[in-house]
């Protein structure tokens, strides 16, 4: 099944695909002469779509300091990591002449400066250890009551270790600044019940259990997790986790325990099922599979579950009937806004009158995958649709590759051409511009940014990308889906730690969850239960179990 397997894709346009490109000149950055200006910018909605105009518009070379600052301002909020690195490349921040001063002051000097320009100099707990213990006494003598007087004193004690105990908050503030040797160094013990609990109650502890479960070099905190087992306090993210922990430390009981906070606390019905299939795993108790089979969720675990006990899925729709051939007189698909005005709509007060007013405007086969969007989203997602829109596009001569590009396209955008993500990610297959701009130079193509939202060319570009992945991860879909989201570097590095090479009751489910990258670790999941949905509907006569399918999960030679 996952032998590497040269298969293609041939790229053309049909006749009924022609109209769609005819919009493209209704909509303004689709243009070729396009380019974006802070009035434009400031007349769009606060969002991820705007910041991504935003970036192009600070890589301008014209862009001055003034309208780069005013820009920068409109973003949205929440870190944009493309954003912040343009802004910061191209207009780094200055330091005012007291700042500079205090950051490069030596100590002497510093002795003599108010306690702002100390805080000002001092600004990591790291740097409090490069400090002799005369010199960290001299500051604590200049300084009053504060953090940083308080952190000074916690690293000139005898037992630092000791005096983290007495605050939880302090305690996680000093893991996270630390480096590696001093976490080992000053972290990695064995924890009493009474200070965990404490420590759970601290906003930055799943921060923590995500640092401390899929390190193996924190062995010590590894094995004081189970004193939580019966903890109420536990968020159903970190007693999941907990339960893998446990699992990996030979401890069912313990993570039989967690699973089952996991599962009452869950609110996301993909996130109970994880935990549910768990339970079943750790105890072999029939009635935890049986919940888990009356799932309206299209995940691996209930998925499984409802082919153990032999149930059919009757909740996945594959087509939408009476759809017409013509275009949308009032919606176009390269219109990013348009699409978030209508995404934003459909979040609050989704009645009747809103899904007829949609319904009406997506009735064609061009806007059957928005038209979908629609209908998932008013029936809450207990209907799920597996549509394959754009056959004319992906042609069949490759099933494997064909599969594998619907399931993913599936999980990335639901086929919606304008999507952009909060990353800047973009079109049907959520191509990172750096990876598009890299893929037009190695076809020796010409590059336009904005024409990623075209299906024809981001499919093309998103083939020639999964092409190199197919080589690299022996065609394992699994593997392939972790490096489409998280590089193939990071996939690597994860399979180096010993992943899907054993083979015991809880393989390959454990090594599944041992992903650290949560965003990637779901997403495989998520892109391998498509996969198996997408090859049995278009495979029909070669269709695979998800039995087959785990067994065949193993590391590439």
């Amino acid at each position: 099944m996952f032998n590497k397997i040269k298969l293609f894709i041939v790229f053309t346009l049909f006749s009924s695909s022609l109209c769609l490109f005819a919009d493209i000149k209704d909509v303004d950055f689709m243009q070729k002469e396009f380019k974006v200006t802070l009035p434009w910018l400031q007349e769009k909605p606060k969002s991820s779509e705007r910041d991504f105009f935003i970036v192009e518009f600070l890589n301008y070379d014209s862009t001055s300091k003034e309208e780069a600052d005013i820009a920068y301002e409109l973003r949205r909020g929440s870190y944009n990591a493309s954003l912040e690195k343009i802004y910061n490349q191209k207009f780094p921040k200055e330091l005012n002449k007291e700042e500079e001063f205090c950051k490069n002051a030596s100590f002497n000097t510093l002795l003599s400066q108010n306690s702002d320009c100390i805080n000002l100099s001092l600004d990591s707990i790291s740097k409090l250890f490069k400090l002799s213990k005369k010199e960290i006494h001299l500051l604590i003598s200049k300084l009053e009551d504060g953090d940083l007087r308080e952190n000074l004193q916690i690293v000139s004690s005898s037992d630092i270790h000791n005096e983290l105990l007495k605050n939880p908050k302090k305690f996680l503030d000093f893991f996270f600044d630390l480096n590696s040797d001093l976490k080992l160094k000053y972290f990695n013990k064995s924890y009493k019940k009474e200070f965990l609990d404490k420590l759970v109650l601290e906003k930055d502890f799943d921060k923590f259990v995500r640092a401390i479960v899929f390190n193996n070099n924190f062995k010590n905190i590894q094995k004081s997790f189970h004193h939580l087992s019966q903890n109420s306090n536990l968020s159903a993210s970190s007693a999941f986790l907990l339960g893998i922990n446990e699992i990996n430390l030979n401890n069912k009981r313990y993570a039989n325990n967690f699973f089952n906070i996991s599962n009452e606390k869950s609110f996301l019905r993909s996130q109970k099922d994880n935990a549910l299939f768990w339970l079943y795993l750790t105890s072999n108790d029939r009635k935890y599979l049986e919940d888990l089979g009356k799932s309206y969720d299209t995940n691996i675990y209930s998925l499984y579950a409802k082919e153990l006990l032999n149930i059919n899925s009757s909740n996945i729709v594959f087509s939408l009937d009476n759809l017409s051939s013509k275009k949308s007189e009032e919606y176009n698909i390269y219109d990013t806004f348009a699409w978030l005005n209508i995404a934003r709509d459909i979040r609050t007060d989704f009645n009747e009158d809103k899904l007829n007013k949609y319904q009406n405007i997506f009735q064609n086969q061009h806007t059957k995958a928005h038209l979908a969007y629609i209908l998932e989203r008013f029936n809450n997602y207990k209907t799920q649709y597996y549509l394959t829109p754009y056959s004319d596009i992906i042609k069949k001569e490759g099933i494997f590759k064909e599969v594998l590009i619907y399931s993913i396209a599936r999980q990335e955008s639901k086929f919606i051409p304008s999507a952009i993500s909060i990353s800047g990610a973009q079109g049907i297959m959520q191509i990172m511009p750096f990876l598009s701009k890299d893929i037009a130079r190695k076809l020796k193509e010409p590059y336009s940014i904005y024409e990623q939202f075209i299906p024809k060319i981001n499919l093309k570009y998103a083939s020639f990308h999964l092409d190199y992945l197919i080589e690299q991860f022996n065609g394992n879909p699994l593997f392939i889906a972790y490096a489409y989201n998280g590089g193939a570097g990071y996939t690597k590095s994860q399979l180096k730690k010993g992943l899907f090479k054993d083979k015991n009751h809880f393989e390959p489910f454990l090594s599944m969850e041992m992903i650290s990258y949560a965003e990637t670790r779901e997403y495989g999941k998520k892109v391998l239960a498509n996969f198996y949905i997408y090859n049995n509907h278009l495979n029909s006569e070669n269709k695979i179990s998800l039995s087959t399918i785990f067994q065949n999960l193993k590391q590439p030679h």
